[in-house]
C-alpha cells in the first residue's frame, strides 16, 4: 500500500500545474473582468516575445510580477504602450490572463510524459509485487499434527505451516498466491547479534533477524537483506525494538494462501 501511495502522489504533483491551469482558465472564462496591466518589461528570444507585467495595485495589493509570452501585436502594443489588457477575477488576482498570450504545452506534454512514466513504474511495481506473491510449490506434506509445505521465497526455500487440508490440493511446480508470516514465540526485542534474514531451527520453527520496518498494535514488519519483507505477528507479545531496529525473534513461519 505504501509503494500505491507514493504513485498516487508522484500522479497528482506532475498533473498539478496543468490542471491548475485548466481550472484557471475556466475561471476566467466564467468571471474574468476586463483590466489593463502595466509592462515592466519586454524581450525577444528568436521569434518569441515576452512581456513582464503587473496588475493595478486596486487588483493586487502586492503588486506581483508576472511574465507571459505573447502574439506580435500585443508585443509591439505593450512596447509602445507600456500596457498590456488582461482579464482578472475580482478577488483573485492570481487567477487572470493576458489578452494577446501566446499559450503553451509544455505543462500537457511535462503531465503525459510523467503519466506514461509513471504507469510503466506502476506496471513493474506490480509486476513484482505479484512475483513475490507467487510462490512455488516444492514439496507438501500433510501431517497429523499439521500440515507442511517447502516453497520457494524469492531466493530463499522455506518449510511453512499451511491451512489443513491445502496441501492435498496442490502439487510440487505449483506457483500458488498468498503470504508468508511469522507467529512470535516471545517479545520482539532489539537485537545485536547476527545477520539479517531466516534461520530455519527445526520444521516450521525459525529465528528471523531483521530491521524493524512498520510496527502496530499485534504485529511488526521486518526488512530482510533489504530485499524481503517478513510479517511477525506477536499475539499478546510486546513489541519492544523501534523503527530501524535491528530485532530477533523466534516463532513459527506459517504460509496464508490468497
Amino acid at each position: 500500500m505504501r509503494g500505491v501511495a507514493v504513485i498516487l502522489l508522484a500522479v497528482f504533483l506532475v498533473n498539478l500545474p496543468f490542471v491548475q491551469e485548466l481550472r484557471f482558465d475556466r475561471e476566467v472564462d466564467s468571471s474574468g473582468k476586463p483590466a489593463v496591466a502595466e509592462v515592466l518589461a519586454t524581450s525577444s528570444v528568436g521569434d518569441r516575445h515576452f512581456v513582464d507585467y503587473r496588475l493595478p495595485g486596486s487588483l493586487d495589493p502586492r503588486r506581483v510580477r508576472y511574465s507571459a509570452r505573447v502574439d506580435d501585436q500585443t508585443f509591439a502594443a505593450a512596447k509602445e504602450t507600456d500596457q498590456v489588457a488582461v482579464e482578472v477575477v475580482p478577488g483573485k488576482p492570481e487567477v487572470h490572463r493576458l489578452v494577446g498570450r501566446v499559450t503553451s504545452r509544455v505543462f500537457l506534454v511535462v503531465a503525459v510524459g510523467a503519466d506514461l512514466l509513471l504507469l510503466l513504474g506502476a506496471m513493474a511495481y506490480w509486476r513484482r509485487r505479484r512475483r513475490w506473491r507467487l510462490h512455488e510449490v516444492l514439496s507438501v506434506e500433510a501431517g497429523q499434527d499439521e500440515d507442511t509445505a517447502s516453497l520457494r521465497w524469492g531466493e530463499l526455500v522455506v518449510t511453512a505451516r499451511v491451512p489443513s487440508g491445502w496441501a492435498t490440493r496442490v502439487s510440487s511446480g505449483d506457483r500458488v498466491p498468498g503470504s508468508l508470516h511469522l507467529a512470535a514465540d516471545g517479545d520482539v526485542l532489539p537485537s545485536r547479534v547476527g545477520s539479517e534474514g531466516l534461520e530455519q531451527v527445526s520444521g516450521t520453527a525459525y529465528v528471523v533477524r531483521g530491521r524493524v520496518r512498520d510496527a502496530r498494535a499485534g504485529r511488526v514488519d521486518l526488512d530482510l537483506d533489504g530485499t524481503l519483507t517478513l510479517r511477525v505477528h506477536t499475539g499478546t507479545h510486546r513489541i519492544r525494538a523501534d523503527i530501524r531496529d535491528l530485532t530477533e525473534v523466534t516463532g513459527t513461519l506459517t504460509f496464508t494462501p490468497s
